[in-house]
């Protein structure tokens, strides 16, 4: 018998290559959007104290920097004492919250203590440093 060719043959399959490269640029996109949302948003260069006990912090919604002058910065807004006073207690009234302290190693001590009685006044009671590890 001969076989025929037309209507009846099949079709040999195809691999098709544009909507995958679609997808995978959507999938690289999607992570480097995770991925900057992942770092600090912060423009204060610091310079972190060491310390050789120096443990991983998970990150937290609100960091506060201390820069050498002792200004205070969150979220990329400086703040005075009443106004990160204030804010301090509307994310506490929101949810219960970490906070993480980074000062700068200029930063006197008295400072840093000023701003930890800023979040024990608002209620806040988990509180961590933010330092490099001492190899670094």
């Amino acid at each position: 018998m001969r076989k025929r060719s037309g209507l009846l043959e099949r079709e040999k399959p195809r691999l098709e290559i544009v909507p995958m490269i679609d997808i995978m640029m959507f999938l690289l996109v999607f992570f480097v959007m995770i991925v900057l949302r992942m770092i600090p948003d912060s423009g204060v260069t610091l310079s972190l104290p060491g310390a050789s006990t120096a443990q991983h912090l998970p990150h937290t919604d609100v960091v506060i920097i201390i820069d050498q002058q002792g200004e205070m910065h969150v979220k990329d807004q400086v703040m005075s004492a009443d106004t990160l006073e204030t804010y301090l207690q509307g994310v506490k009234a929101r949810n219960d919250t970490d906070v993480i302290v980074a000062g700068d190693k200029g930063t006197k001590l008295q400072q840093l203590m000023n701003v930890m009685d800023l979040v024990r006044k608002a209620g806040i009671t988990n509180i961590g440093i933010a330092t490099n590890s001492e190899g670094t």
